[in-house]
């Protein structure tokens, strides 16, 4: 039975594990009876990323791909060509695993269970049992909706080069998944920040662009202790766009267009009583627990 490392109401950040497999499959379906079709993967120790793994996998006699998930995965039967069978992609697989556990994005509904069924077929055991991180999971309890793939991308501004094909879909989710983990150690009660504040209740926030000395997630994490309601993008009724960057974006541009008020890092930072040097902080033990 697999493990659902996100389970827990109460998981403490530091203990999201920062050495895993992100992985993820495209399938002939969305159905109980779909076939695994590839398997992409990326193996991360300490935050930083190892190895890679990906192949296609032969389809079984009499097996077609559906014609909706060939629209948004856009693989063909003549791709599969040449490609191993399951039993034998599915133990390259799990040796590419070890004992690490496994980070993606929505596989405790869907991915876990074509690997496990798989296993149970063949009689071995699954790699799902080292346990499992559901990106889609973690980023609903820590930030909210929408929670696919390409809006927790957008809020933390991962590129994801080839969305919909494994390989891509995985190394997406596991830089979403880090960022998940800096977030969510950053919404701590460190003594430099301060506790929570009233400053932007019931304003509608958002934040644009990304850099080192103001990480978004780490701004996200302290508008939204001030009482702010973020929102990924700009519209008329976002009331403070908040520039991280000294990039021009698309969001500023159209601030400017809604005359909405716009102030930068420093800015933003003042406005809840802070300084650029709050944030070169080591980590510190969170207060907010997944």
């Amino acid at each position: 039975m697999t493990h659902d490392a996100t389970s827990s109401a109460w998981m403490r950040a530091d203990d999201l594990p920062t050495s895993y497999v992100s992985y993820d499959l495209e399938t002939t379906g969305l159905g109980a009876d779909a076939h695994i079709i590839e398997i992409g993967a990326v193996r991360v120790f300490d935050g930083h990323e190892d190895e890679r793994f990906s192949t296609f996998v032969a389809l079984p006699r009499g097996a077609r791909i559906g014609a909706g998930a060939a629209a948004v995965n856009h693989i063909t039967s003549n791709m599969l060509e040449g490609a191993p069978p399951m039993d034998e992609a599915l133990l390259a697989f799990s040796d590419f695993v070890g004992d690490l556990p496994l980070v993606g994005q929505n596989v405790i509904a869907f991915d876990n269970r074509f690997v496990d069924r798989e296993a149970a077929r063949m009689g071995v055991s699954s790699p799902t049992v080292n346990g499992a991180y559901d990106t889609m999971i973690l980023y609903g309890e820590l930030v909210g909706r929408p929670r696919s793939l390409a809006a927790i991308c957008e809020h933390y501004g991962v590129e994801n080069e080839e969305a919909h094909r494994a390989w891509s879909d995985a190394r997406a989710t596991s830089d979403c998944y880090l960022a998940l983990v800096r977030d969510a150690r950053s919404r701590v009660d460190d003594p430099a920040l301060g506790t929570e504040g009233h400053e932007l209740d019931g304003r509608l926030v958002c934040l644009t662009g990304n850099s080192r000395d103001f990480p978004r997630e780490e701004c996200a994490a302290i508008a939204a202790r001030h009482g702010a309601m973020l929102h990924a993008r700009v519209t008329r009724k976002v009331s403070l766009v908040i520039g991280l960057s000294d990039h021009e974006t698309s969001d500023l541009r159209m601030a400017r267009r809604y005359g909405i008020e716009l102030v930068d890092g420093e800015g933003f930072l003042a406005m809840v009583g802070l300084t650029g040097e709050d944030l070169r902080r080591p980590n510190v033990l969170p207060r907010h627990v997944l």
